[in-house]
């Protein structure tokens, strides 16, 4: 049995603030795209998007499973009503029969066998919920009908006579009795939607409740994508004519992908803040530069802690929910303070293949940097020697006292008391193929060292081409 779910779009999004204005939504696209992520079947029906989604039951959990994501996510939507039936044109009808009554919800017909059937809800219906019948509701009024069983009830040979094929094909196809065809929706390869504005807009902050409704079609366009976006450019225009000496734009980078509204709109804002427009705006357009798959992380066997337990157990920390959401924040911090100080200004580590341990590190704006570099909980030695390495580096190796032994005979390094060998040589022969640098090719034998007064020491011995001067000691790093 198919299972086929209405929904009606909001007449108009209603902006956050009650003072601002108002925008009218660009049409019913973006929430077939956003219905996609369910299921392939999903079309346009008049006013409304419906989508056929029992095929798709068994893969979101069953059928209670999968009526519950899509009523949430309907809700995030901003849809007026929905409903359920075992057809379209029948869900339509119980969808605006719902939304006339001031609900958002019906029950849907033909769900569980103690329900009432399709054409025992349907019959109870007044008949203007079925569009091809709404041209003749001055007729089936003073015939006596008010609802759709009354007309169903009719004697179907004069009902053809008196009205035209299309009313009674829609009757048929709202009761099941003839199949409709439907166009199915398909998303675009590239997001680039352009929105008029209803006035001229004198400040860049103020495009933002505009931007809005066009970063919740990019987030639905996402969402059939299964991706986020990575880089968003937003264009706005002085004039109709859209000609570009009349134009500015300005692209937003993240440091992560996401569909977040509430996290692209709060980046976005952020930007918006610190541009000035050279003149009154008419219509703005919003393009997806980049965007990457979205990783489906899978739910945990156990119950995992959340809530108020993360703070009174610290070992809820180490769940991989806590996990993503600290990754999360971090990404939303360094997206801001990006936006904020400017990308150059923040920036992120990098390993960098290289044995001298003083370019064995790179920095690099975060929002250009590898997920690795960016995610402070990544595991962060692969590319590193499998010798032991200091954790705090000296900028400039310092030079070692060298002191006779007991004997006199031979010189030994110092460090606050003579040192010991642990670990060594371990020799690194680097940087002669940097031309442009070639100051930095070296030649060392590095040592682990013990002192009696500084601990653990990482030093080296520099080595000559002739091997036949005095070899020269120094300190390069040492361990905490």
């Amino acid at each position: 049995m198919q299972n086929w779910m209405a929904l009606l779009p909001a007449s108009k999004h209603e902006a956050d603030d009650a003072s601002a204005p108002t925008w009218q939504p660009l049409d019913v696209r973006p929430l077939g795209w956003w219905a996609l992520q369910f299921t392939p079947r999903v079309a346009q029906l008049e006013e409304a998007v419906v989508l056929e989604c029992h095929a798709s039951e068994r893969l979101f959990g069953g059928r209670e499973a999968l009526r519950g994501r899509l009523v949430k996510g309907a809700q995030a939507q901003g849809v007026a009503a929905w409903a359920f039936a075992s057809n379209a044109v029948a869900a339509l009808c119980v969808a605006r029969h719902c939304l006339a009554q001031g609900g958002t919800q019906a029950d849907d017909a033909d769900a569980r066998p103690h329900t009432r059937t399709v054409e025992q809800l349907l019959n109870t219906l007044p008949f203007t919920t079925l569009s091809a019948l709404r041209p003749h509701a001055g007729t089936l009024a003073r015939l006596g009908c008010r609802t759709l069983g009354d007309v169903s009830a009719l004697p179907r040979g004069g009902l053809g006579r008196r009205f035209d094929a299309a009313a009674l094909r829609a009757l048929d196809q709202a009761y099941g009795r003839s199949p409709l065809p439907l166009s199915w929706l398909t998303l675009p390869a590239v997001f680039d939607e352009r929105l008029e504005l209803p006035g001229r807009v004198e400040t860049a902050a103020a495009l933002l409740h505009a931007a809005r409704t066009l970063l919740q079609a990019l987030c639905a366009w996402l969402a059939g994508q299964h991706a986020g976006v990575e880089s968003f450019t937003l264009r706005w225009h002085h004039g109709l004519r859209r000609q570009e000496a009349h134009a500015g734009q300005h692209t937003v980078r993240l440091s992560n992908p996401t569909r977040d509204l509430d996290r692209l709109s709060q980046l976005l804002h952020e930007h918006l803040q610190r541009l000035t427009l050279a003149a009154p705006v008419e219509d703005i357009s919003l393009r997806a530069e980049q965007i990457a798959p979205l990783v489906t992380h899978s739910h945990s066997l156990f119950p995992e802690q959340g809530g108020d337990q993360l703070t009174a157990h610290p070992d809820g920390l180490l769940t991989p929910a806590a996990q993503r959401a600290q990754k999360e924040a971090l990404w939303t911090l360094l997206d801001r303070l990006s936006a904020r100080l400017g990308p150059e200004r923040v920036l992120a580590g990098q390993v960098h293949a290289d044995h001298r341990l003083e370019h064995a590190q790179i920095w690099q704006a975060a929002l250009h940097a590898p997920p690795a570099a960016r995610d402070a909980s990544a595991d962060t030695r692969a590319g590193l020697s499998p010798w032991p390495q200091p954790s705090w580096l000296l900028p400039q190796p310092v030079p070692l006292t060298l002191l006779p032994d007991a004997q006199g005979q031979h010189e030994h390094p110092h460090y606050q008391g003579r040192l010991q060998w642990l670990a060594g040589p371990h020799r690194v022969e680097a940087g002669w193929w940097d031309n442009a640098q070639p100051d930095s090719a070296c030649t060392r034998d590095y040592y682990l060292a013990s002192s009696p007064g500084a601990g653990l020491l990482w030093v080296f011995r520099a080595r000559h081409a002739d091997d036949t001067a005095t070899p020269a000691w120094f300190l390069h790093g040492l361990f905490a």
